[in-house]
């Protein structure tokens, strides 16, 4: 009986985690969705929102010259904003981005682990990485760190 008990067990303990990382999955993937939806609104203030107030984002991208990989850091919301600014001067441009979620996973029930692809535009080539930390604040699940690589997969 006792080793029908394991036997039990260690088919419950994986199906359990593969329910949780669906559950991770899917919210992170609804998250990113309206994510999307934000960055066409081209709203810099708006996108820096949501992240935490003490946010790290790290833009990572290869220098043509030398092949080596530059890290450029911005902390915190005011950086954050400042950087979004930037990425929306030329008003011009519609966009219809999206993002894919390739893995997501709960760290803890407050703390999401997202990896994943973004497209700024659908309608033209470019998808690139990110590795994003989320943090659950109130019903928010806003931005801890960012790690952004400008290195298209396409």
């Amino acid at each position: 009986m006792r080793s029908v008990a394991i036997f039990a067990l260690l088919i419950a303990q994986p199906l359990a985690a593969q329910a949780q990382d669906e559950k991770a999955k899917d919210l992170a993937q609804d998250v990113l969705n309206k994510g999307s939806a934000l960055f066409d609104t081209h709203d810099a203030a708006a996108m820096a929102a949501t992240y935490t107030e003490d946010a790290q984002l790290f833009w990572l991208q290869k220098d043509n010259s030398t092949g080596e990989v530059k890290v450029t850091n911005k902390n915190g919301r005011a950086e954050i904003e400042t950087l979004y600014r930037d990425i929306f001067k030329d008003p011009g441009e519609k966009t219809t981005s999206k993002n894919t979620v390739e893995f997501a996973r709960f760290a803890t029930p407050d703390v999401l682990i997202i990896e994943g692809v973004f497209q700024p535009n659908v309608d033209k080539q470019g998808k690139f990485p990110f590795v994003q930390v989320r943090v659950k604040q109130g019903e928010k699940w806003l931005m801890k760190t960012l790690q952004f690589f400008v290195m298209s997969q396409d």
